[in-house]
């Protein structure tokens, strides 16, 4: 094999080398995006959060960007917007910029201030954010006003229980939740096994859980 032949089949190999590394790490450092607003920091799945879509439009980039500007534009027609405030706070939620999303749910929870939703998920980011007794208060909220908002006890339940350890707090709010009959039975199962299992069978309420 000729020199400059030998060359160029050695650097054709030590670009698709590089090339494979980058792919490789590219792939495995990929932020993963939530697939909903209501997202806990879990093993239990997720409920879903409000009624509106939380999708990124287009998967984000340059459509996302269109859409928020889009939104910023009927707000600063309409500052009391509340389904352009929401949606504003949906998409950046979706991506995980906790405190702009705050701001725009904050914004329309001015105009609705006792919404059960604006207060899940605004609730979502507070817990995102490292900021779990505000988000506790936020969820408490929800559901105190609106009694089979299973969404905002859930997350009450996750927060309370499985990141903090207030077992007592979280198994009275758990019950509550299972009494209501609200929400996907299978989740709710699921929540109260990673309760019992969290705090073992020894901190478990007397009676056992309720059925």
């Amino acid at each position: 094999m000729k020199r400059d032949q030998l060359a160029f089949l050695l650097a054709g190999l030590a670009f698709g080398f590089l090339l494979g590394f980058g792919v490789f790490f590219a792939t495995s450092n990929a932020p993963q995006a939530p697939t909903s607003s209501a997202r806990v920091a879990s093993d239990v799945p997720s409920p879903a959060g409000p009624a509106a879509p939380t999708e990124v439009a287009g998967g984000g980039g340059a459509p996302m960007m269109a859409e928020i500007g889009a939104l910023k534009q009927r707000v600063a027609a309409d500052p009391k917007d509340v389904a352009a405030l929401t949606r504003l706070g949906n998409l950046f939620q979706d991506v995980q910029m906790w405190p702009q999303a705050l701001e725009w749910y904050d914004r329309a929870l001015q105009a609705r201030p006792d919404d059960p939703d604006l207060l899940t998920d605004s609730g979502v980011c507070l817990q995102a954010s490292g900021k779990l007794e505000e988000s506790l208060e936020r969820f408490r909220r929800a559901f105190e006003g609106h009694p089979r908002h299973w969404q905002s006890m859930y997350n009450f339940v996750v927060v309370a229980g499985l990141k903090l350890g207030r077992y007592a707090d979280a198994d009275s709010v758990l019950r509550r939740l299972e009494g209501s009959g609200a929400g996907d039975a299978t989740q709710v199962a699921e929540l109260r096994h990673a309760l019992d299992q969290t705090r073992g069978p020894a901190a478990a309420p007397a009676g056992g859980s309720p059925r």
